[in-house]
């Protein structure tokens, strides 16, 4: 049989010709059948189950994959990708993400990050703002009764008010401070998992803590009494001996002790850096944090110095910007007013205003990057972060309970851990 054009009628026109199969050649004809291609070549190349530089390896038994991660792989081959429910990603964290993560609980959550800075910054600094007024006072009150040979009228200048609210203003500094460290490391800690606390919801989570958080405070301030105690030692006994003993033996201890002294301080210093998110989060007492924080820190003292130390040189410099303005203006109220009192109150409420805008910014940039290099830690030591990508999936039924060192160390069955959780 054939068609009007002379073909054989069993052969299909142009039109009708079926699709290349999967192994057709050029020219026509078919390839035959696939054999099994053996190893994977070990150089360069584009043979079965090759995977370029940076690519994702083919799964077992399968093709090349195409498109998706280095350009080859499937969006669902491969690894997953880390969980981000909160203000940072749930792996163990760079700089960048320590800095943005800081940025980011403030600017996602700023009803409460800022209402809590502002509130605690703004009793922090009311007394000692007073008292700075007062003391322009006193010092006002004490030149002009300087006798005209030169021997001052009263033998001691500041008033028993000036150092009541002085002495006040260090207590109410001191137990606001860590108030407020503690509380924003509360905050933290939920904003890793992507909840935002109220200020009622970031007290209450607080408020067990408020022992712990200020026996932490307290030993601090102890241990920095001792480095000062110690510096001023050395200093006393160097110069002791350069004058007494011999100078070239009493300058260059004197000058060694100094520095060595110095050293010792910030070593310490960077090694309870992170007792107080650990005070709040794993619920311990203050002197189990100050360890905790020492542990945490073992081998990872140079890191957590300079990110601490950056961060110091940023706020810093962020809030003497902010206080110049109100600084100034306080003293040209001194100069320009006439009336002692009211440039007292003026100065002291300049000094007031700038305290507390400077702190309600700073305070919690300082305290988020202090808590995030505790969870870093955490992550890097322990593999936190396995606990927390389980912990984000379960909902927002999850609280602080997450961060506690006996919580269950193994994510729910199907979870997959993130690269990199590994302890380092």
């Amino acid at each position: 049989m054939t068609h009007d054009d002379g073909r054989p009628g069993g052969d299909p026109g142009p039109e009708q010709a079926p699709p290349p199969g999967p192994w057709a050649v050029p020219g026509g004809g078919a390839a035959p059948p696939p054999q099994d291609p053996g190893p994977a070549p070990s150089g360069p190349g584009y043979g079965p189950g090759y995977a370029p530089p940076g690519g994702s390896p083919p799964p077992p038994g399968g093709h090349p994959p195409y498109g998706g991660h280095g350009g080859y792989g499937a969006p669902g081959w491969g690894p997953p990708p880390v969980p981000r429910p909160g203000i940072i990603a749930l792996r163990p964290l760079t700089l960048g993400d320590i800095f943005n993560g800081a940025f980011s609980y403030i600017r996602g959550n700023p009803k409460t990050v800022l209402g809590l800075a502002v509130l605690l910054s703004a009793v922090v600094s009311l007394l000692p703002s007073i008292g700075n007024g007062t003391l322009l006072n006193d010092m006002d009150r004490f030149a002009t009764q300087v006798e005209p040979g030169g021997a001052p009228g009263d033998a001691f200048p500041f008033s028993v008010t000036t150092m009541a609210l002085n002495a006040g203003g260090l207590v109410v500094q001191f137990v606001g401070t860590a108030v407020l460290s503690g509380v924003l490391a509360s905050v933290i800690g939920m904003a890793v998992l992507g909840r935002r606390p109220t200020v009622r919801e970031a007290f209450a989570w607080f408020a067990p803590r408020t022992g712990a958080v200020l026996g932490v405070a307290g030993l601090l301030v102890l241990m920095s009494i001792g480095w000062f105690v110690l510096f001023f030692g050395v200093l006393i006994g160097g110069v002791f001996l350069a004058v007494e003993v011999e100078p070239w033996l009493g300058v260059p201890l004197l000058i060694g002790g100094l520095l060595l002294t110095a050293v010792l301080g910030v070593w310490i210093y960077v090694r309870v850096a992170l007792a107080m998110p650990a005070a709040v989060l794993e619920r311990v007492g203050a002197g189990r944090a100050l360890a905790r924080s020492w542990r945490l820190t073992t081998g990872s003292w140079w890191r957590t110095f300079g990110i601490l130390i950056l961060a110091s040189i940023i706020t810093s410099m962020v809030a003497g910007i902010l206080a110049t303005p109100f600084s100034l203006g306080g003293s040209v109220a001194m100069v320009a007013v006439t009336d002692t009192a009211l440039a007292a109150v003026l100065y002291a409420t300049a000094i007031f205003l700038g305290s507390v805008l400077g702190g309600a910014i700073t305070s919690p940039f300082l305290s988020g990057v202090t808590g995030l290099l505790y969870v870093d830690l955490r992550m890097r030591r322990e593999a936190l972060d396995l606990r927390l990508q389980a912990a984000a999936q379960q909902g927002a039924a999850i609280g602080p309970e997450v961060y506690l060192p006996d919580a269950p160390a193994a994510p729910p069955s199907g979870a997959q851990p993130a690269p990199g959780a590994q302890p380092w």
